[in-house]
């Protein structure tokens, strides 16, 4: 499917319209102002002095790349597994507003910026064959800017361990577009929406206000049961993905039929878990297809001029901005401040210290093979008996009081720790680190921590390891009040 002529004739024309404006200095070009959803995000504000001049023949070259290629990949998909046409429709039923990206894409083109991609998930998004990766190169291919990609996924996590710690592994005051992929692992430790809509409001409240995309996999464990393709799509991400506006796409809406039918190795490993590389370049695909429509867009409002605001005009957005109410959480974790030794090859240093460790040792669960991304490190009790403690500093807000969690990594093998404040063994939790998957097990060891510096000891309970992989603090409001 190329370009319309008559799309092209027309662009043309509003190219060479445009360039003789500017060449006579009759327009100011810069973002443009209207919003399709009452969930827009607050905008970044720019004074407007280091716009350059919007250069339509760059985006209408970028579109037609950005066909050109897509034709390419469907084309690959039809040969290669006879399943893509029709299965994008069905992948992006859930497809809702790109408007962020289109503001993302605009800068990128206009301002020559980097454009910053944040990746957030299990094992599946921690490979380096990830699609997180794949559309990094085709945005810098097609738009011919730079990309980057922070692979912030780390196997065995949830969207309960984010929300708690996002912070300790992204830059998150510097996001244009995250990709999110919890429904396999969220389904599998049977959680609820509530860490997927804090997880997404902590996104869209973000002041730099990045594209979201809910990337939605199935896993090998799914996929052998009774229901196979089942995720947590349905009761999390297609809800949240409605309400706040957000695309999502489904990877089981896509080729389940083929899934049932017993075929569903064509989309596995040799390990019969994770996703293969050719899964990863199917949901690159669905993802082009956002970035396409994003183009379609811009174009139809450079097309319409309503690119010839001036960016002032985004302060607007930032003074009348609002979340709606939540759809599922009447409580907020506000200020979530996390110490974590589980981490990434690109940034491999844990935060999570002990001040003093009596029978406990740093392990990595994960980082020998090369194709993973992640570092699943974590404390290891070796003994019954074996103590651990760190020192937190919590910072006040109003007069509240904090909640304070500890993050296991746990397997079936784990015990059990005591865990206490400020040497008051009187007033102890008791956490098991035992699951029958190999997973990250958030767990409340208090709700009335007093703000300011604490120590928190860990004391193992059998001789079965406890392995601690962050400890978190965050205060828990009330947003009816």
């Amino acid at each position: 499917m190329g370009l319309n002529k008559q799309l092209v004739k027309t662009l043309f024309s509003v190219t060479i319209g445009i360039g003789m404006l500017i060449a006579f200095g009759t327009v100011n070009v810069a973002q443009f102002i209207t919003t399709t959803s009452e969930f827009k995000p607050v905008m970044r504000r720019y004074d407007g002095s280091d716009i350059t001049v919007l250069n339509s023949r760059h985006l209408l070259d970028s579109l037609d790349k950005s066909m050109k290629r897509i034709d390419v990949m469907r084309a690959e998909w039809i040969k290669e597994f006879d399943m893509y046409k029709g299965k994008a429709n069905r992948a992006l039923k859930h497809m809702t507003s790109t408007l962020p990206l289109e503001r993302v894409v605009f800068n990128a083109l206009t301002r020559n910026v980097t454009i910053h991609i944040g990746v957030a998930g299990g094992s599946i998004s921690a490979c380096r064959y990830g699609y997180g990766y794949l559309i990094r190169d085709f945005m810098q291919d097609i738009l011919s800017v730079p990309v980057t990609v922070n692979n912030a996924a780390i196997g065995a996590t949830d969207s309960r361990y984010y929300a708690n710690c996002m912070g300790a592994h992204m830059n998150i005051d510097n996001l244009d577009l995250v990709l999110w992929e919890f429904a396999a692992n969220d389904y599998t430790k049977h959680l609820g929406p509530w860490a997927q809509e804090e997880f997404t409001r902590m996104i869209l409240s973000l002041a730099n206000q990045p594209q979201l995309v809910f990337v939605n996999f199935f896993h090998g464990i799914q996929i052998k049961r009774r229901t196979p393709c089942i995720n947590n799509e349905r009761i999390a991400s297609v809800p949240i993905s409605e309400y706040y506006d957000v695309p999502s796409i489904s990877m089981p809406d896509a080729v389940c039929p083929i899934v049932k039918k017993g075929d569903y190795m064509q989309f596995l490993n040799e390990d019969k878990s994770h996703p293969n590389p050719k899964n990863h370049r199917l949901m690159t695909t669905f993802l082009v297809e956002i970035l396409h429509t994003a183009l379609s867009n811009i174009l139809d409002k450079v097309e319409s001029g309503v690119w010839t605001h001036t960016m002032n005009v985004y302060e607007q957005f930032g003074d009348n901005f609002k979340l709606p109410k939540p759809l599922f959480n009447e409580t907020q974790l506000f200020l979530p401040k996390c110490w974590s030794a589980l981490a990434t090859k690109r940034s491999p240093n844990m935060t999570l210290i002990p001040i003093e460790a009596n029978g406990w040792e740093a392990e990595v669960g994960t980082g020998i093979n090369p194709s993973r991304t992640d570092l699943k490190q974590f404390w290891e009790s070796k003994r019954e008996n074996a103590s651990i403690t760190f020192r937190v500093d919590i910072a006040p807000y109003l007069d509240l009081n904090c909640t304070v969690s500890i993050v296991a990594s746990s397997a079936g093998h784990c015990g059990k720790v005591r865990a206490y404040f400020d040497d008051d063994e009187e007033h102890s939790a008791i956490v098991d680190g035992r699951y029958s998957y190999k997973i990250t097990k958030t767990e409340r060891i208090s709700i009335n921590v007093k703000p300011g510096n604490h120590t928190i000891t860990l004391v193992a309970l059998s001789e079965n390891p406890f392995r601690l992989a962050a400890i978190a603090t965050s205060y828990n409001l009330n947003r009816f009040v």
